[in-house]
């Protein structure tokens, strides 16, 4: 441990990193605070640099700093939080309002990957409605240009839609889009009904640049995958280790990398930056130290920005850079402080980058090395080194041989194991997720990917020297490197324990159990139910509400193991992520009605294809006939049931949703009617079999062709709520007005999925309570009979 005299020492040998300590307190407390950019706020901070001019010492310097930051931070808030534009469409219906505007335009970059249907804006102009008076605004717009527009040419272009801002998530734990939107500077979406180009300005460097990036992407691209046509998901990861492209590989290949704690290898991060600047110095060697460390500069910058100027490659690219400068500028490069003035500069250029998970991420982990490695390093040294008896100039060549691979592990495994417990706080807080085998994987999978990016270049130098047949024989070996790592990747994720998903709810007095019905868009449908330490889905949703929805929720509640799912109906929009669920949460057990899976499909329908890998009737999957009971937990507190309502052996009818589950749960000693997806021929059935329908609450989705929410069957149900499914852009996936009216004059509670988000129910032994993701809409009920709870 340091004593109090070299930590102060150490601290003054590091004065970039201090700085940066405060720079990050002025920016938590200005964010804290939601401090205006005023007069005052200005003059404080000038008084407190003219105490620093008259005695300018680090720690006079700190409060500067401070200040300074809680400035700066105020006026980025009030370009993006507090805009005028945004605070504008908060007040409207639907946060949607028609406008004009004018502005550059460039090409919206998301990654590597340019997307052709979108635009940057940066605004000059604005007008409200279509005869306003243009105002002179200064903001940052995502664009979605008209069907068959495309950005061709740099210059001034008016822009005429609806602005609307970024949605906002509509479940718990998903991809907040609209903090993430504001953190980028980016305030609203124009949906362009009509983009007129006024000015054309061929001399934009901006815009040239860019497009001189996507062109060196496209032939990097070609290259790279030059002779793998028929090898396409390697190639696709040899491009994602390359440039970045991710969706070149596949999602289950993105996955085994994400489940192994090895996905920084996967996707140009500024690991690779590193790396391509350790190989590039190889080779440059022949041009002196100072001219070497000018070319891997450009070098480094250059491959940030083909890249797509990621923020992880950018404050790379400013690391090494700082590193690479330092002896050209006859300075003693000091690692922890070249980090700190790294980040305090990107800090000055956007105060946002702090609350960004990747910028977190880098510099904490690279911060924990040189802090944390160099320490271990030492303490291992012993092993690494020869006999200390022993002349070095009598040992052997295969004990200098020896020293040299002990010391390379031992460095390997202290970093792997420095950057681990780095990341740890910020992958917990952040992803709810503890990855013990990245401290394993790392060791295996960071030089090969660093081989793989060797191979990438070599081929490139090929290519430029036209020997077509020798970039081919490169791009195969580096293909089977690139098997090999998915191998080893699929394999770590495997591993018993590999990753593991943490609960940080924390409830003081959580409820017996809980019900969630999702919103999933395009007519999917999911819900999650949980009673004591048993968790359930009933529908899985397709394979994107799967990544994008169902899997972030499961961690954001804490749930590494499902217990079963109960799969209604052979519609892809409900069951179409089974196969994912399943290799991702180890399902021990699937229900379904007695019909499923349906003989007449097709053998790609998901059912039928399931019905391949696990056989019906068998330990894994059991099939229910009308009344039978689902015992979903037995034992708990709160025990659940589920009866089947729908489907009987007679109900054999060619469309999915009229064969879809019909269940009444009892959770306790509410009753939750699901219908799922039924329709006319469904209900009426229900009716006509006189079923007991009485619930508490409602639960339904859409029949995709009939007509659906009979006003008989609701009144035999006579729920206290009712929550729907609802899609306002597909008319058959729409609430229908029937429904809305009937609860309107019934005074029945309607939870519109679309607009209140997913809702949670929260039973306790007397009382359940319902909360709207959304809006936070909340409602009391207790068992039928007893009446709904005053809120």
């Amino acid at each position: 441990m340091f004593s109090r005299s070299r930590f102060l020492s150490w601290l003054h040998l590091h004065p970039m990193l201090v700085l940066t300590v405060a720079a990050v307190a002025g920016i938590l407390l200005s964010e804290w605070l939601t401090c205006r950019p005023g007069v005052g706020l200005a003059v404080a901070t000038l008084l407190v640099w003219l105490l620093f001019w008259r005695r300018p010492t680090l720690w006079m310097a700190l409060p500067g700093v401070l200040f300074s930051f809680v400035f700066l931070h105020a006026l980025r808030l009030q370009d993006t939080f507090a805009h005028p534009v945004r605070e504008h469409l908060l007040t409207q219906p639907e946060h949607k309002k028609t406008a004009a505007v004018r502005g550059l335009l460039y090409p919206w970059v998301d990654g590597a990957e340019m997307d052709p249907d979108a635009a940057l804006c940066e605004v000059s102009q604005l007008r409200w409605g279509q005869a306003g008076d243009w105002k002179p605004v200064k903001a940052k717009i995502k664009v979605r240009l008209p069907e068959g527009i495309r950005l061709t040419a740099p210059g001034l272009y008016e822009i005429e839609g609806p602005l609307t801002l970024p949605g906002a998530p509509a479940n718990p734990g998903q991809f907040d889009g609209v903090t993430y939107s504001l953190r980028m500077g980016c305030i609203a979406v124009s949906q362009a009904r009509k983009v007129t180009l006024v000015k054309e300005d061929p001399l934009d460097l901006r815009y040239r640049l860019q497009e001189a990036a996507e062109a060196s992407r496209q032939w990097i691209t070609r290259q790279l995958t030059q002779g793998l046509e028929n090898a396409q998901p390697h190639a696709g990861v040899i491009l994602a280790m390359a440039l970045g492209a991710s969706d070149a590989a596949g999602e289950d290949i993105e996955d085994a990398f994400r489940d192994s704690g090895t996905l920084h290898v996967f996707a140009v991060s500024g690991l690779h930056v590193a790396m391509l600047a350790h190989i590039a110095s190889f080779g440059l060697q022949w041009l002196g130290k100072q001219r070497m460390s000018v070319f891997l500069i450009v070098l480094v910058f250059a491959y940030a920005f083909i890249t797509g100027w990621r923020p992880s490659a950018a404050r790379a690219a400013f690391m090494t850079a700082f590193v690479l400068a330092a002896p050209l500028l006859n300075r003693k490069s000091q690692i922890a402080n070249t980090l700190g003035a790294a980040a305090l500069l990107l800090l000055v250029v956007d105060t946002h980058q702090l609350f960004l998970p990747g910028f977190q991420l880098s510099f904490v982990v690279l911060l924990s090395i040189v802090l944390v490695a160099a320490g271990l390093m030492e303490m291992i040294k012993p092993w690494c080194d020869l006999d200390p008896f022993l002349p070095p100039v009598l040992a052997t060549r295969m004990q200098r041989y020896g020293v040299r691979g002990r010391t390379f592990a031992a460095a390997l495994v202290c970093t792997s194991l420095a950057a681990w417990a780095g990341s740890l706080p910020f992958m917990i807080g952040h992803f709810q997720t503890v990855t013990p085998v990245a401290l394993i994987s790392n060791l295996v999978l960071v030089p090969a990917s660093e081989i793989c990016l060797l191979l990438s270049c070599l081929s490139l130098l090929l290519a430029a020297t036209s020997w077509s047949w020798a970039v081919v024989a490169m791009n195969h070996l580096n293909a089977t490197l690139a098997s090999v790592m998915v191998t080893w990747a699929s394999w770590f994720a495997s591993l018993p324990g590999a990753n593991q998903t943490l609960d940080l709810r924390f409830e003081k007095n959580p409820p017996a159990a809980e019900f969630h019905v999702l919103q999933l868009p395009y007519g999917g449908g999911a819900s999650y139910l949980r009673s004591g330490g048993h968790h359930w889905l009933l529908d899985t949703g397709n394979e994107n509400n799967w990544r994008y929805v169902l899997r972030p929720f499961l961690r954001h509640q804490g749930v590494d193991r499902l217990d079963g799912l109960v799969l209604s109906h052979a519609d892809i929009s409900h069951v179409g992520a089974v196969p994912w669920v399943m290799s991702a949460q180890k399902v021990p057990q699937i229900h379904t009605s007695v019909l499923e899976p349906w003989k007449p499909d097709p053998p790609f329908a998901s059912l039928k294809k399931l019905s391949l890998q696990v056989a019906p009737d068998g330990p894994v999957w059991r099939r229910h006939g009308l009344q039978e009971t689902i015992p979903l937990t037995s034992g708990e507190v709160m025990p659940v049931t589920a009866r089947v309502l729908h489907p009987g052996t007679d109900d054999l009818h060619e469309k999915a949703d009229d064969r879809g589950l019909v269940l009444l749960l009892q959770v306790g000693g509410f009753r939750i009617l699901c219908l799922n997806d039924a329709g006319f021929i469904t209900e009426k059935r229900l009716l006509e079999r006189r079923t007991d329908l009485k619930c508490d609450l409602l639960v339904r989705h859409q029949h995709s062709a009939d007509v659906s929410g009979l006003t008989e069957l609701l009144l035999a149900a006579r729920p206290q709520a009712i929550i729907s499914s609802n899609d306002s852009y597909r008319p058959e996936e729409a609430l229908p007005q029937r429904l809305r009216d009937f609860c309107l004059e019934q005074r029945l509670p309607l939870f519109d999925l679309e607009a209140d988000g997913s809702i949670g129910i929260a039973f306790r032994e007397s009382e359940a309570t319902l909360k709207a993701f959304k809006n936070g809409r909340s409602l009391n009920l207790r068992p039928q009979g007893q009446g709904v709870a005053p809120p």
